[in-house]
């Protein structure tokens, strides 16, 4: 997974003022609760060093409104420049953190969108559809109405040939709104790339729309039971369908990814595992998705110098890229840093799957003969000697 709005950190130098807490608004003891929660957060970064300013600069962001209702999330990072990035997430962290280091500290974002992923809900009937656009932190990006131009949309009862006639108007009136919906869809699809396609209403219309779906819009779509445009159907159904399909979606891409590492694990090629050669593999770039049980009490450091590549397991590699005094911070920090920075993804796995050395590993861009392995040939083709393999 990335995440786009990460990409307005790039150009920023650290240090880095990162805190991620619980925002939400329930209760009217809510935000006296946040200011205190903010005060311990405060002197606990004061005791890390944070400077003042980068403390008042974070405040503010952190605890204004939000504009979203319910339990919701929130990430600030800042730097000596101000607030570098402000993202109110879907749901609150499971525990609050603040870092103060020369990386901002963005696994609370991939944390909070696990599971999620952007779609556009269509809710149709046999004159058009109500449509919405929800990108990936549960934010509705755009909303409209999608009118057909056809109006016979209503059959008569009877067998008279002129009632026959009004009734085969009304069904091609319905197929060709159908067409003309579809149409608006795979032009909402093009410039909007959802994850998923969510359509509910008449099956009747669902049913002749796919029909006319271009093959995007038709591998994208699930076809949900509930939900609609006409009376007495029920949002609360929808919407636990809706996630139901979202995360369904998500599990398919994380097994698929699976399958990829396990794939070239057993060929020795586009994959590593195990902390040190993971981190040699994001330091020179090669990472394409980083696969990571996530464990926020993890105590593994890496050291880094003045840019988001340079990092490695031991001081004297940094001193060894040109950069004489480097750091020791946290690991998921840095490495999560150096992957926005070479526009790499971050996938955290679930508790059932495969375990991997060290808890992560990744695919990789390419791989050559320098690149570290873990094991013999296991099976045909497995550990082939020459050359780089290109993904």
């Amino acid at each position: 997974m990335r995440a786009a709005v990460l990409k307005q950190l790039s150009g920023r130098r650290g240090p880095f003022v990162s805190v991620s807490m619980d925002v939400s608004r329930t209760a009217e003891s809510s935000a006296r609760e946040l200011d205190l929660r903010w005060q311990g957060h405060h002197r606990e970064l004061t005791r890390r060093g944070a400077p003042k300013t980068m403390l008042d600069a974070a405040a503010p962001a952190l605890l204004g409104p939000t504009g979203r209702a319910g339990e919701v999330g929130r990430l600030v990072v800042v730097d000596p420049e101000g607030v570098a990035l402000d993202v109110v997430l879907p749901q609150p962290p499971a525990r609050e953190e603040v870092v103060f280091g020369p990386a901002p500290h963005l696994l609370p974002v991939f944390r909070a969108l696990h599971g999620r992923c952007s779609y556009l809900l269509a809710e149709v009937d046999r004159t058009g559809a109500a449509v919405a656009m929800v990108d990936v932190f549960g934010t509705s990006e755009q909303d409209l109405e999608i009118r057909g131009s056809h109006d016979v949309v209503h059959k008569v009862p009877g067998g008279q040939t002129s009632q026959r006639r009004i009734q085969a108007r009304a069904e091609d009136s319905w197929e060709r709104n159908a067409a003309e919906i579809a149409g608006a869809l795979d032009g909402l699809v093009s410039r909007h790339h959802p994850a998923v396609v969510l359509l509910a209403g008449d099956p009747v219309t669902v049913s002749d729309l796919l029909a006319a779906a271009g093959h995007r819009l038709a591998e994208l779509a699930v076809v949900l039971r509930s939900g609609g445009r006409a009376d007495g159907t029920s949002a609360t159904a929808r919407d636990h369908e809706l996630q139901a399909a979202m995360a369904d979606r998500e599990r398919r891409v994380r097994t698929e990814l699976l399958n990829r590492f396990g794939a070239a694990e057993g060929r020795q090629d586009d994959a590593v595992q195990g902390f040190i050669d993971v981190v040699d593999a994001v330091r020179r770039a090669q990472v394409v998705e980083l696969l990571l049980h996530d464990d926020p009490s993890s105590a593994r450091t890496v050291w880094v110098g003045d840019e988001p590549l340079q990092l490695a397991v031991n001081r004297g590699e940094v001193v060894a890229m040109g950069f004489p005094q480097p750091v020791q911070t946290r690991a998921d920090s840095a490495l999560v840093w150096a992957l926005v920075h070479s526009d790499a993804g971050v996938t955290l796995l679930d508790p059932g799957d495969p375990d991997l050395a060290d808890g992560v590993g990744a695919l990789l861009r390419w791989s050559d003969r320098s690149t570290p392995h873990d094991g013999l040939p296991s099976m045909p083709g497995h550990g082939l000697p020459a050359g780089s393999h290109h993904r």
